[in-house]
């Protein structure tokens, strides 16, 4: 296993690391570290230490900063929060990018239970904020999907006009923001709804369902209750947002939900590229075993714009259970 993978397997069995003196030390309960374990944690010491200090200097950062992919010299994917506030919603893709693309999630205000934004402008100018804070001058990659879409377009006008350059502004099965009227998206769910019920029904989309129920049990009626606020409000600003012409290219990657109707956006950029990935929806391309193919698509369009420059290491996720203990023993 990798050492990402490795980090939450330990965690997992309440297994604890951290560097001090230069050193690896662990403090584990009896029995934790099998064998094998001990042998991945030798093998992959230095990689374990290096995403450790990456994690401490995230600690400083933005907090709606959210490294879903934090490895690689690249210049980073920022991936803008859709309706439901998910910033995992890329998890899946990023993992078949290239293995040196790091990919930045971008959470909205609102989910520490604080008012959210109902205002496309200004949940742009917030998250255009967060990203500043952790990259303060472009070129920027920005990535959106569903209503994230047009998130992204609007986060992607504000830093053009702020004289910032935009590399790309990835749209992925992202509907016009019309289409998120109520009498749609009433339609959207009947139909999706159906298809469900029906004998043969795609597996992962069933098991996506099962997880976001899973997910809702584990986070409480409470946590779940601000993040539906949080998606209300959303959904109000995309519903009110009126899109202007966009000075650059946009590139739309297409799937076969008709609803999106998102040819509608080839009248808002300066060019527009795109990208018909095949005939699935969304969620199908998102968390189904196809999704390497939209991750192949995507990555074909970041090679052409990938150019032999330095960039700085990303941070990674909050320290993995970093703590010190009596009872630490170097490794």
């Amino acid at each position: 296993m990798d050492a990402a993978a490795l980090l939450s397997t330990l965690r997992a069995r309440d297994v604890r690391l951290w560097i001090e003196d230069a050193q690896l030390k662990c403090s584990a309960p009896v029995g934790a570290l099998d064998s094998a374990l001990r042998e991945a944690l030798a093998n992959r010491k230095q990689e374990i230490m290096a995403l450790l200090r990456q994690a401490e200097a995230l600690k400083s950062g933005p907090a709606s900063i959210v490294p879903i992919k934090p490895e690689g010299r690249r210049p980073p994917i920022f991936a803008v929060s859709g309706h439901s506030a998910d910033v995992f919603w890329l998890l899946p893709l990023a993992r078949h990018l290239h293995i040196d693309q790091p990919v930045i999630g971008v959470q909205p205000p609102g989910l520490d239970g604080s008012e959210p934004l109902n205002s496309m402008e200004a949940l742009a100018r917030y998250q255009i904020e967060q990203i500043r804070r952790y990259q303060p001058h472009g070129p920027y990659l920005i990535v959106g999907h569903c209503s994230g879409g047009t998130l992204a377009f609007e986060v992607a006008q504000q830093l053009v006009a702020a004289g910032q350059e935009v590399a790309l502004l990835a749209l992925i099965g992202s509907p016009f923001p019309k289409m998120f009227g109520r009498a749609s998206l009433l339609w959207v769910r009947l139909s999706s709804y159906a298809r469900a019920l029906r004998p043969g029904a795609f597996t992962p989309r069933l098991q996506l369902r099962r997880e976001r129920l899973r997910g809702q049990e584990l986070v409480g009626p409470t946590a779940l209750a601000v993040r539906e606020r949080v998606d209300s409000a959303t959904i109000a600003a995309v519903r009110e947002y009126v899109p202007k012409p966009y000075p650059g290219n946009i590139d739309l990657f297409v799937t076969a939900d008709r609803w999106h109707r998102s040819h509608l956006w080839r009248a808002f950029g300066a060019t527009i590229r795109e990208h018909h990935v095949g005939d699935l929806e969304i969620n199908d391309w998102l968390f189904g075993p196809n999704v390497n193919i939209l991750a192949a698509a995507l990555q074909a369009r970041l090679d052409q714009l990938q150019t032999p420059r330095p960039f700085r290491e990303s941070p990674t996720l909050a320290a993995e259970g970093v703590s010190r203990s009596a009872d630490a023993t170097p490794l």
